[in-house]
């Protein structure tokens, strides 16, 4: 009898504790330190359902148990513990999902606008008409480039004399290239040219291999060289 009477004590002590969990506990004290409301109302739930999940930081003997930043204070109830873990990590991580997609859109742009912008060597020194590079630069930003990315930037020298003929120049080109339908936006845009012109690479290449030094690898001349190529294994001459 003593038996069936302490399960019978312990089965309603757990009913109680988890009927109150989900409609209001009747163990929760009356009075709440960390609430207004009153406990195990729909306004003291609301106010639960806001604590973060995980373990409390409390100080115990004169140190801080866990050393690692942990939120302090009120805990989680039952429920919203069960809850957390069963759906964690949503939503907390949400928040860093949409930051970092704020990053990544924000390169993206900045991409995009470095890409489409028509810098000072794809203009003559002399008129500020587009050279031939500068043409086909502005060619496959009109063909290649997404359409809602498609804009064209002019870089901005600071002068508002050749500014207005350089965007008066991109502008005509564009009519041309696009035979008027289209309408693109053409801005200035202040900026560093963080590229070299193909002109430019290509004397800094040279002067590279003019540079090397001795023992340079060589065909050799005549029918050696003409072994060479056809694959004969012959060794290439070393110049000294």
């Amino acid at each position: 009898m003593r038996t069936i009477g302490s399960l019978r004590s312990l089965a309603l002590a757990m009913m109680t504790l988890f009927s109150g969990c989900m409609t209001g506990p009747s163990l929760i004290e009356q009075t709440d330190p960390y609430s207004s409301a009153e406990p195990g109302s729909g306004l003291w739930w609301s106010e639960k359902a806001q604590i973060t999940p995980g373990v409390r930081q409390k100080c115990s003997k004169g140190k801080i148990w866990p050393v690692r930043p942990r939120p302090s204070g009120d805990g989680q109830q039952f429920s919203h513990t069960f809850h957390a873990a069963h759906y964690w990590p949503l939503p907390y991580v949400c928040a860093d999902r949409q930051y970092v997609g704020e990053i990544m859109e924000v390169q993206k742009i900045n991409g995009w606008t470095e890409e489409n912008t028509m810098y000072s060597r794809h203009f003559n020194s002399v008129d500020q008409t587009l050279t031939r590079p500068g043409r086909l630069h502005l060619l496959r930003i009109l063909e290649i480039t997404p359409f809602q990315r498609r804009a064209v930037y002019v870089q901005s020298t600071r002068d508002p004399g050749i500014d207005s003929v350089r965007l008066a120049e991109v502008e005509s080109a564009i009519a041309e290239l696009t035979h008027g339908p289209e309408t693109i936006a053409v801005s200035l845009r202040s900026g560093r040219e963080y590229s070299r012109p193909a002109s430019e690479v290509q004397i800094i290449n040279e002067l590279y291999n003019s540079s090397i030094p001795a023992p340079r690898l060589t065909l050799a001349s005549g029918s050696a060289g003409s072994s060479i190529g056809a694959g004969s294994g012959a060794a290439p001459a070393i110049t000294p």
